[in-house]
């Protein structure tokens, strides 16, 4: 049966990590780096592309990112396993993932583009050449977050059923 204990309890950890780390990065680095890509076409008629220099700097600011965002619900998923006896069924499995996916979606969709972004909109998200006032539409962020979701949800049952079976 699912610790669904353990499950909220990695899922915080995951979403706060994920979470964290976004949140440092919109923080410390130029949001022509991490911001540009994921900004509304309002914003980028406003700004100049980034330059060839940018863009491989996104791929130094990401990597972290997307080396451990799949990795780590992995790991988690393997440690239930081992909590369970070393056998567990796929609802189980996927349960847990989707817990652990809910919490990231969280702190990315709410915290950082709704709040964050697009209702403080504090100085070190806006990128010069543009305004705040920009920032204000959430629209793309929420339409972006679905397609994500519906990917999200389709690698979490591959990895749950690969787990419940191995």
């Amino acid at each position: 049966m699912l610790n669904l204990t353990y499950s909220i309890q990695q899922g915080l950890l995951y979403g706060a990590a994920i979470t964290g780390y976004l949140l440092l990065m919109m923080m410390t680095v130029n949001p022509r780096i991490w911001g540009y890509s994921d900004y509304p076409e309002r914003v980028k008629r406003k700004v100049r592309p980034p330059t060839d220099e940018e863009k491989r700097r996104v791929w130094l600011v990401a990597a972290p990112y997307f080396l451990f965002m799949p990795l780590y619900p992995v790991y988690s998923v393997l440690q239930l396993k081992a909590m369970m006896g070393g056998a567990i069924a796929f609802p189980d499995a996927l349960t847990h993932l989707l817990v652990l996916a809910a919490m990231a979606t969280f702190g990315d969709l709410v915290i950082l583009d709704w709040l964050i972004i697009s209702k403080i909109t504090p100085r070190f998200v806006v990128i010069e050449g543009s305004e705040p006032a920009d920032y204000k539409d959430f629209t793309h962020h929420y339409v972006g977050h679905v397609y994500a979701s519906l990917i999200i949800v389709a690698l979490c049952a591959a990895i749950a059923y690969a787990v419940s079976v191995l």
